[in-house]
Parts: structure tokens; C-alpha cells; sequence
């Protein structure tokens, strides 16, 4: 499994990098503060703005935010914020979601979730070759689940933590009983989750997000359209819906051209 993911993440940072690394998107203060409430689907503009962590980080606390980059990087990866370099980068950049969520459960713990345990990052590869990935933050009770396999519905399949397709979110089991709830959900360029720095920006965002306990049932939808092929239209409504929140007229999509002809 890690070596299916380390080959997945190379193949969107390959892609990605050579169209949407040299965008530069500035910030007011008061769309930073936006965007730190918008929860995950911001985050393209935290990395495209180019924003310092350590000047986000007390954008984090000015909005009042349960959790800072301060307290991902204590609670996910044991290194003090003041010790780290300026890029972020401390060397424990996740290349699976198997370990996104074992950082995603470290920091929910750190704050005192009891079920910690049962949040998971998911992730749907099926646009990586284009540089894009589905990324979803579930809720789910069971370390054992019975479900039918996500592109192919004739077959049935009992997955644990140690297999690649347990990291997918799975609205039902194999008997139609409901299985994850969906706290977070975002559409995402491939250079957004490819260094340490975003990725920690990815997980403070997403961990806000799930303390707010709102499930979030419109991403099944947008799954179903991801995996049918209709990725960029996902990519380009999340991106205008975000620049409405957040007060920004142009979206990193149609700086991009992303979608548009």
C-alpha cells in the first residue's frame, strides 16, 4: 500500500508543479481569516498566496481556531513550531493516508476527542494522472468494514487498516446499513498536498473542521462525479463557491484555466 501511494503522490507532484507552482495569489487579512473558517477547501490559496507558516499560524490564533499549525506539528509530529525551518519541513511528510490519518488521529487526541481513533483521511485517485486528487475526512466506527469495491459493484470486499482501499469513504456497507460520515471533503491540485507545510495546513483546516461535528452529505454526490470523470467540474464549483467566502474575485481555477475553455 505505502508503495501504491508514494508512487500516487510522486505522480501528482510531477504533474503539478509544472502548471500551478509558480501562481502567486495574495491575501488580505481579512480573506486569510475567511479562508481559515472556509475549513480545507482554502487551502490552494494558503499554498498560492505563499503565506509564511509561521504567520499563518497566528492568523490561526487571532481566528480563534481550536487548533494552530502550533499544535499540529506538537501533536502530529512531536517537533516544537519555533525549532522548525522555514519551509516546514521536518522530514515526516506523509506519501499515504494510512499515515495522514494516523496524524489526523494524534492531533484530535491531543485536544481530548475520545473516539479519535474512528477519524480517517481518505483519498480517491482515480484524476491522479491529471494531477488532482479527492480528499475526504470520515467518521467510522468499525477497524474491520464489509463493502462493495468503489469501481467495481459486483464485488464484495472485508478491508482492514492494512489495505490501500480501507482509506476510501464508503457511504454504505456491503448490507446498505450507513458506515462514514463525512466531516471535510476537498478537491485538490496535486502541489497542495505534496510538501510537509501543506500537508499541515491540510490537517489543521481539516481537524477545525471535524470539531464542528457538521457532516457534510453533498460530498457523495461530488464523489460520484469525480470517479464518473467529471473531476474538473468538482474542482471548479468548490473554487468559486471558496472565492465567494472568502471575497476573492478570480479563482486559482480560472488562473489556471482549470476547466475553462
Amino acid at each position: 500500500m505505502r508503495t501504491f501511494y508514494k508512487l500516487f503522490f510522486l505522480a501528482l507532484l510531477i504533474v503539478c508543479l509544472s502548471c500551478t507552482h509558480a501562481l502567486f495569489i495574495p491575501l488580505e487579512t481579512d480573506q486569510v481569516a475567511k479562508g481559515i473558517h472556509a475549513g480545507a477547501p482554502a487551502l490552494p490559496y494558503f499554498v498560492y498566496s505563499k503565506i509564511a507558516l509561521k504567520v499563518l499560524n497566528e492568523e490561526f490564533k487571532k481566528s480563534n481556531a481550536a487548533i494552530t499549525l502550533e499544535d499540529t506539528y506538537d501533536a502530529a509530529y512531536k517537533f516544537a513550531f519555533e525549532d522548525i525551518p522555514a519551509d516546514g519541513n521536518t522530514g515526516q511528510a506523509f506519501d499515504n493516508m494510512e499515515v495522514a490519518s494516523e496524524y489526523l488521529q494524534n492531533i484530535l487526541k491531543s485536544i481530548g476527542v475520545h473516539d479519535f481513533e474512528n477519524y480517517f483521511l481518505t483519498g480517491i485517485g482515480t484524476a491522479n494522472a491529471d494531477g488532482f486528487i479527492l480528499i475526504a475526512a470520515v467518521y467510522r466506527l468499525d477497524s474491520t468494514i464489509n463493502v462493495f469495491n468503489k469501481f467495481d459493484f459486483l464485488v464484495r470486499q472485508t478491508l482492514t487498516s492494512q489495505d490501500q482501499a480501507f482509506y476510501r469513504a464508503y457511504r454504505t456497507d456491503d448490507t446498505g446499513e450507513s458506515k462514514d460520515i463525512v466531516y471535510e471533503w476537498v478537491a485538490l491540485p496535486g502541489d497542495c498536498v505534496s510538501s510537509q507545510a501543506v500537508q499541515s495546513i491540510l490537517l489543521t483546516l481539516t481537524a477545525n473542521k471535524i470539531l464542528e461535528q457538521k457532516a457534510d452529505k453533498d460530498y457523495w454526490k461530488k464523489e460520484r462525479q469525480w470517479i464518473a470523470g467529471n473531476y474538473l467540474s468538482v474542482l471548479v464549483e468548490q473554487d468559486i463557491k471558496v472565492c465567494q467566502e472568502m471575497g476573492i474575485k478570480k479563482g486559482f481555477t480560472q488562473h489556471q484555466k482549470i476547466g475553462y475553455k
